[in-house]
């Protein structure tokens, strides 16, 4: 069965330095997204900067507006954000048109599945229940934090997957204070400690009772604290009660969702994370990359060396240079003419060698589909995949074709060299028959002629009738 989860993020620590680069990501599209310009003109806000110049700007005159204390650190988290969606089918189901980017996830259980965008040409092209739907989830979330203390809230459909950004300032109406010792005149009584840095300051007393306890006391008003607001929604647990909230609200409203797993709370990345992401998984498909052109250099290593270490010695026995004893030409060319078949052969095996590594690689990229979450689930099995399946299985049966006509050229090779060395061998010995017969020797035939006493004697037929004295060596010889 077909599953659609919600997707409800949380980034809950934005300080004041980040502001900046956030307002430039939601009003400019400038960041880590994929952005699509031709689709930003279709995207919502539910609240916009109203005017403000920066994010920053319409964020700390809220704040005044609606006097809210804050402590005014650089480390106090001015703002909490939230980033609502679900996955493609989830969009896909409520009619909203979607197109392959040509790209693929990079990482999660979703790793090398294609992914997908909107494909949007005009607002008549986004559903009506795909709007309702974004509209429900501000809905929610603006009565859980206080509308007054929304700052932002839009849905971008110019990024891969629909999502609303809702940003809040943390507002709670009442905080818990420490309570401190003071002397007869209302001031605090301090004492010295010694700081990391080994330098003395002086600390306030936190007042305890009679148990020991330290004592605190309810101030009420508007405070920005984003740790209380968190543990007045519920502490530790308060992500969770927040997502099982939100799942039964937005299914109240028709949509089915499921949960999803019990106190997952994925942050949203930042631009250095999705960056930090894209280079690991580039850098893993660059080693398997490097892994198979070393297979195929150590391939080209070897035929070199095999055809820079061809001799006659490989080819023929004995050596080219008692052919040349015997003046016939004939010999010489076929040493020559198997030397470049011997070569041609190692050549055609090192073709076949690096088609082999790469059906290799194929078949290892196939086996990686077949085994993604894409595959095993027939309803999500999405015809972009089957389609470089097929390429990838028509690009094996090329190479397999390919690899057959090198293993029928190499028989034929084989097949040249053998008939090429008995034609050898019968050359010599038809050469040593005819010096036996001049020699005298008797009951000697082509069949059992002595090779070896034979070598010994035209040794020495020719080293008998050589000139003493000549100015080059002739390349004639004379029996």
């Amino acid at each position: 069965m077909n599953v659609d989860y919600q997707v409800l993020t949380f980034k809950n620590k934005i300080k004041s330095k980040d502001i900046g680069g956030l307002g430039v990501e939601l009003e400019q599209r400038k960041g880590s997204g994929n952005y699509d310009k031709d689709r930003t003109q279709f995207n919502k806000e539910y609240v916009g900067l109203d005017g403000y110049p920066t994010l920053s700007s319409k964020v700390y005159q809220t704040i005044y507006t609606n006097n809210i204390h804050f402590n005014k650190s650089d480390n106090t988290n001015i703002l909490n954000g939230c980033i609502v969606t679900s996955g493609p089918d989830f969009f896909r189901k409520l009619g909203l048109p979607m197109k392959d980017t040509g790209r693929v996830y990079i990482e999660g259980k979703h790793e090398g599945e294609p992914v997908f965008c909107p494909n949007i040409k005009s607002n008549e092209d986004i559903p009506e229940k795909v709007l309702e739907y974004f509209d429900e989830s501000f809905n929610f979330l603006a009565n859980k934090v206080g509308k007054e203390n929304v700052v932002y809230a839009g849905v971008h459909f110019d990024e891969d997957t629909p999502h609303m950004h809702f940003y809040f300032i943390p507002v709670v109406d009442k905080v818990k204070r420490k309570v401190f010792e003071t002397d007869e005149k209302g001031k605090r009584i301090t004492k010295q400690i010694y700081t990391k840095d080994n330098t003395i300051k002086n600390v306030p007393i936190q007042k305890r009772d009679e148990n020991g306890k330290a004592v605190y006391e309810i101030e009420y008003g508007n405070f920005l604290n984003s740790d209380e607001f968190w543990k007045q929604l519920g502490g530790k647990s308060s992500y969770a009660k927040l997502q099982d909230e939100y799942n039964e609200y937005i299914n109240s409203k028709g949509f089915n969702l499921d949960r999803g797993e019990i106190g997952a709370n994925k942050h949203h990345q930042d631009k250095a994370e999705q960056n930090l992401k894209e280079l690991q998984y580039k850098y893993k498909k660059l080693e398997q990359e490097i892994e198979s052109n070393k297979k195929i250099n150590e391939v080209e290593l070897k035929t070199r060396d095999e055809l820079k270490n061809i001799n006659e010695d490989e080819l023929l026995n004995p050596s080219k240079d008692i052919f040349k004893r015997y003046k016939d030409k004939d010999v010489e060319k076929i040493i020559d003419y198997s030397k470049e078949i011997k070569k041609e052969n190692i050549a055609s095996k090192n073709v076949l060698k690096k088609h082999e590594i790469k059906i290799e690689k194929l078949e290892n990229e196939i086996k990686q589909f077949k085994t993604g979450k894409t595959y095993s689930d027939k309803e999500k099995v999405i015809a972009n995949q089957e389609r470089l399946i097929k390429e990838k299985d028509g690009i094996i049966e090329e190479q397999k074709s390919i690899i057959e006509g090198l293993r029928e050229t190499i028989k034929g090779l084989e097949e040249k060299i053998s008939r090429l060395t008995t034609y050898a061998w019968n050359k010599i010995n038809e050469a040593y028959l005819a010096v036996a017969h001049l020699l005298g020797f008797k009951n000697i035939n082509k069949d059992n002629v002595p090779h070896d006493i034979m070598e010994a004697r035209v040794h020495e037929v020719n080293k008998k009738h050589e000139p003493k004295q000549h100015k080059e060596k002739s390349n004639d010889y004379e029996l």
